[in-house]
């Protein structure tokens, strides 16, 4: 399928040949073109025989590039391809009503995956997809394995058929020297046990290029209705778990220098337990999973605070929001650091979740009702304080809470519900806050 011409740069190759917007890359060097990571990596050649249809006319052009110069266009977005499964377990079908169209799209695109570290499975990988991947060297990838066992994959992911060739596609790519990295989404009654020992040592068995496997529990809501019955990870089971991996990454540390198997920070939490050491986490390539993100956050919190100021030069009182999966990290690791400077008073509020249960307690999805319910009455009261710190993950990147609802979709919005206190989002600076926060009050 041809891709088609989103902008043309002023004074570049492309302008002189006339291209503008609308217009079609259909092939180059006779090859043909599927998207704009297929078209980079058919221009890097120095001559290029180009097809085109310029404003509905099929032309051929030659360009001979020099010095690496680009041709200076900017290509529509790609489609993103959707996932090939229907997973007991999937997030978007307990999604509530009503939220942003982007949040019900199941994304399998292996493209994505390249360029974002989005965690996808291969069940809809087809092999001349396989074949572009090396080629191209689209590498790292991020693959949902869940289960290496093909009749619990089934029943897990959904298949259609009993097979989804997992295990050959995974040994194609590791054969080729594409690096990748591997997530279990773990589910009690299903890969747990000895399903998960099984997948651990299978894929140990492509360790030369899957370098991590990361261990997240499953996340569940109130908004299961006629789906599976499943349960979360209990606390005495993330214990085990985290003893099992423990005992896996003395293992493997002494065979190959690295842990392999990490946990995400739930499985501490849920557990009761510290997180491992810096040390421990290889470099925190899978922080963005959530793996190692608050042993970071707290290392982070301890080395700024060397430089805090030992008083403020008047009295602040600062707010601090939470899920209650982290308020007591919060309220015990760290309050007490930053009530160290003198004149700085910190409450930690924990946030039921109003939009996807009780029993979702993570930070990340909190929404703008789950805040102004537990905000707003201490708003009334006048105990918020000077500043309200909501959580770094609670917002995308346009800075829009899950909310999809206008007056109701970002901190800005928060701030005038709550009577005009300022609200922020937590950018992982302790120094600056603490500095804002000892800035003279103006009136």
């Amino acid at each position: 399928m041809p891709v088609r011409i989103a902008s043309v740069d002023p004074g570049s190759p492309a302008e002189t040949l006339g291209w503008a917007p609308g217009d079609q890359i259909l092939a180059v060097n006779g090859e043909p073109v599927e998207d704009e990571l297929d078209f980079r990596f058919k221009t890097a050649e120095e001559t290029l025989a180009l097809k085109v249809r310029k404003g509905g006319t099929l032309v051929e052009e030659t360009v001979e590039r020099k010095d690496g110069t680009t041709l200076g266009v900017e290509l529509e977005e790609f489609r993103i391809k959707t996932c090939g499964d229907d997973c007991v377990f999937c997030f978007v079908d307990q999604n509530p009503v009503g939220l942003r169209d982007t949040l019900y799209f199941r994304d399998g695109d292996f493209r994505m995956s390249f360029l974002y570290g989005n965690y996808i499975t291969v069940t809809n990988l087809r092999d001349r997809d396989l074949e572009r991947i090396v080629e191209q060297r689209l590498s790292p990838l991020y693959v949902s394995v869940h289960c290496t066992d093909d009749d619990v994959r089934a029943e897990m992911m959904g298949h259609r058929t009993l097979r989804d060739r997992q295990a050959e596609k995974l040994r194609y790519l590791a054969d080729h020297g594409i690096e990748l990295h591997a997530q279990i989404v773990l589910v009690p009654g299903f890969n747990d046990g000895g399903q998960l020992v099984k997948t651990i040592l299978d894929l140990y068995d492509l360790r030369e290029q899957l370098y991590s496997v990361s261990v997240v529990p499953v996340g569940l809501t109130e908004h299961r209705k006629a789906l599976a019955s499943l349960r979360p990870v209990s606390p005495s089971e993330a214990r085990q778990l985290a003893r099992q991996v423990a005992r896996w990454q003395r293992s493997f540390r002494a065979e190959i220098g690295r842990g392999f198997v990490y946990l995400s920070d739930e499985v501490y939490l849920l557990a009761g337990l510290d997180f491992p050491d810096e040390a421990d986490y290889d470099g925190y390539p899978l922080m963005e999973n959530g793996v190692g993100m608050s042993r970071d956050f707290l290392d982070e919190l301890a080395f700024q605070a060397e430089d805090f100021p030992d008083a403020l030069p008047e009295p602040r009182r600062v707010t601090l929001v939470s899920g209650a999966l982290t308020a007591p990290l919060l309220d015990t690791r760290v309050r007490p650091l930053l009530e160290r400077v003198d004149g700085l008073d910190i409450d930690v509020v924990t946030c039921r979740n109003r939009l996807f249960g009780d029993v979702v307690t993570v930070s990340g999805l909190l929404n703008f009702k789950s805040f102004v319910a537990e905000l707003a009455p201490r708003a009334e009261a006048g105990t918020l304080g000077d500043l309200v710190v909501l959580p770094p993950d609670c917002v995308n990147f346009e800075g829009l809470f899950l909310d999809n609802r206008p007056g109701q979709m970002t901190p800005d919005d928060l701030s005038r519900a709550l009577g005009g206190v300022e609200v922020v989002v937590f950018d992982g600076d302790w120094g600056g806050l603490v500095e804002r926060l000892a800035e003279p009050v103006t009136a």
